[in-house]
Order: C-alpha cells, then structure tokens, then sequence
C-alpha cells in the first residue's frame, strides 16, 4: 500500500503544486478561480465520501476496485489538463467535478484499506514510514517537474504523469486486505450519530471538531504558500527547487515525530508545533519578500507534517478506542464532513480575500488561518485523553 501511496504522492505534487502555478499563469494571477476551484472540490468530497461509504459498506471486498477507479479518475483528469491546456481556467468548474469524483472514489476506499492494513500497535510508525518516505518523492520529483515544464511544456510532463497512474493502479490491486471482519450491519450514518451521542464519545467529536480546525489551515495556507511563492520567485524551477528543500527539512522533522511523540509528551509537542507555526506567521505580517517567505514556509512545513501524521494515525486509533468496527464507513463520512467543513471555510475566506488588491486584508487572512493550528492542537490533544468524558 506504501508503494501505491507514494504514486499518488508524486502526481499530487504535479496536481496539487504545478497545476495551481499553472492555473495562475493562465489566469492572470486569478485567485477567486482558484478559491471557487477548491471550494467545489471539497463540498463534492464530503458529500461524496458519505455516499460511496454505502456501497463499500454493502460490498467490503470491492474497496481496492473502488480505490483503483479513483486512480482512473484521476488519470482522466490529468488527460483533461492535457487536452484542455490553456483552456483549462474556463473549464474549471467541469475540472473541479472530474478531480472531486476521482478523489471521492480514491480516499473513502483509501482510508478503510489503511485502518485494515494496521492496527493501534504499528499506525503511528507506519505512517510516518510512509510519509518519510513520501518526502523523498517530494525531493526528487519537484526539481524535475519544475525544471521539465519549463524546459519543455505543462501538458507533455502531465503525459507522463499519467502513465505513473496507470502503473498506481496495478500497484493497488495487489494489495492485500483481510475483509473477514465484514460488517453485518446495513449503512446508516443516522444509526451512526445516535451511537455517538449514545455512548458519549467526546473524543471522537473533539477529534472531528479538531479535523475543522486543521482543515482551514492545511488547505488554504498550502494554497497560499504555492501563489505567494510563484508571484515572489516568478518561475516553476524555482518552485520546485524549494519544495524540494522544504521536503527535507520536513523528513527530518517526521523523523523525530517517530523517535519521540508518544501521548505522555503529545501536549508539548504539538503545543510547540503551534508556537512556531505563528512565530513563523509573524515575519509575513510584518513584509511579504523572499526571507521572510522562506522563513514561514520552513515553519509551516516542518510543523505540519507532524500535524498530518497525527491526525490521520488518529483516526484510524479511535475506531478500536470507541468500539465503532461496525461503523467504519460512516466514520470516514463524518470525518470527511468535519476536515471538507474546515477547507471549504478556508478557501471561501480566500475567495473574500481575492475581491481585494489590498495586501493587508491577505495579511489578515494569513494571520486569522494560522492561529487556528493551536486550536487544531487544543482539540486533537484532547481527543487522546484515556477516557470519552
């Protein structure tokens, strides 16, 4: 499953990193497209994950086909870049409902087959395994991306971005998934609800308030940081040449994560994940230039890898902890509702932002995301309390 992971890494950075400088080329530098882009994406997610969590529920052994139909999605999303080229910033609203269905179809089958692969014992080394190892495509492949579609054009490397998908998707049916625990109940995300509000589940809600929290910071200031760092380093080498740097310093960070996060010591980590994270914030605040952008993006990097890992080897913790083995589906459906509640927020804050030239409300905007990662921080840490009350 690592190895299929680390596939879907080296497209998202093509995806996720290149495709918004290249949504910026096209359209003169339009965030408000971006904004919408993104808010369409990720209200279709969470709808999506809901509704595909009903048909994996009723037919547990077709999750790897559900996950691999994803990564045809995705692979025809990447044709529709290719095909659409330039035209790319008038269509981005069919762009945006191609990319949501791949990654409906990807990440609610994705995330059971994670919580089937591991158990409470060996998640949180290996998802730091995997992330280590995630970064290493992102020192790689960056500089080559970047380098490659300056050199040569957006749609020819995105060609071969989707043969690195074709290759995924063999990859992922080979994975082996233990579907003996299939569950006998029918889907009912209502039944789900009422189990929580039942048996008091503080924890599991703390956790999911605390998946807002994180989604408004990870989405748009990930986005940010990519158009702050084009319209400041103006080419694509350049971008790829930081990511590139960032991506280490982020592995090196992980690696500690792994050497010594435990629960005893969660608060003070993640309290001084937060610290840095505004510390870093504060220079932006002060003057957008080349130091002080690199300077947040070292803060935001090294920080919110730890973040990432936490929380995704939080989730799949609370389904042994609050006894829903039976709810696994509808658990990735609230879940999802919680974290896409936080992106869409985030971006729909751009999106206010974008209506203005003014680079102090951008400031205000950078300021008002980040300080939600203490909040993230507060609630997570609160989630891992031995108890529900």
């Amino acid at each position: 499953m690592i190895a299929s992971d680390l596939l879907y890494a080296l497209t998202a950075v093509f995806i996720e990193t290149f495709l918004v400088a290249y949504f910026l080329k096209v359209t003169d530098k339009n965030i408000t497209t971006i904004s919408i882009y993104y808010i369409i994406i990720y209200s279709l997610l969470s709808i999506g994950n809901v509704l595909i969590g009903r048909v994996i529920k009723k037919h547990p052994d077709k999750s790897k086909h559900i996950m691999s139909s994803g990564i045809i999605s995705r692979a025809i999303f990447i044709l529709f870049i290719v095909i659409l080229s330039e035209k790319i910033a008038a269509n981005y609203i069919l762009i945006a409902i191609v990319y949501a269905f791949s990654e409906i179809l990807y990440w609610c089958a994705h995330e059971l087959i994670y919580i089937d692969v591991t158990n409470n014992d060996n998640r949180k080394s290996y998802m730091s395994k995997k992330k280590i190892l995630s970064k290493i495509v992102h020192i790689i492949s960056p500089i080559i991306l970047g380098t490659s579609i300056e050199m040569y054009s957006f749609t020819k490397i995105a060609i071969y971005v989707f043969g690195l998908s074709v290759i995924q998707i063999i990859i992922t049916l080979l994975i082996k998934t233990d579907i003996s625990n299939a569950r006998k109940l029918n889907y009912s995300f209502r039944k789900f609800i009422n189990y929580i509000n039942d048996n008091k589940l503080i924890k599991l809600k703390r956790y999911n308030l605390s998946g807002i929290a994180y989604g408004i910071v990870e989405s748009s200031i990930s986005t940010l940081i990519i158009i702050i760092t084009i319209m400041t380093f103006k080419t694509s080498i350049n971008l790829g040449i930081l990511t590139t740097i960032f991506a280490i310093c982020s592995m090196i960070s992980l690696m500690l994560y792994n050497k010594f996060y435990n629960r005893n010591n969660a608060k003070l980590i993640l309290s001084l994940c937060s610290f840095v994270v505004v510390i870093g914030v504060v220079g932006l605040l002060i003057d957008i230039n080349k130091i002080t952008l690199v300077i947040y993006n070292f803060c935001y990097i090294i920080t919110f890898c730890i973040f990432d890992a936490v929380y995704n080897t939080r989730k799949g913790d609370l389904v042994k902890e609050c006894h829903i083995e039976n709810f696994r589906e509808e658990y990735i459906g609230f879940t999802s509702i919680g974290i896409g509640m936080g992106r869409i927020i985030g971006y729909m804050l751009m999106l206010i932002v974008s209506f203005s030239s003014n680079i102090i409300w951008f400031k205000v905007l950078l300021a008002i995301v980040t300080l939600f990662a203490p909040v993230y921080c507060y609630l997570i840490t609160s989630s891992l309390k031995d108890t529900n009350i």
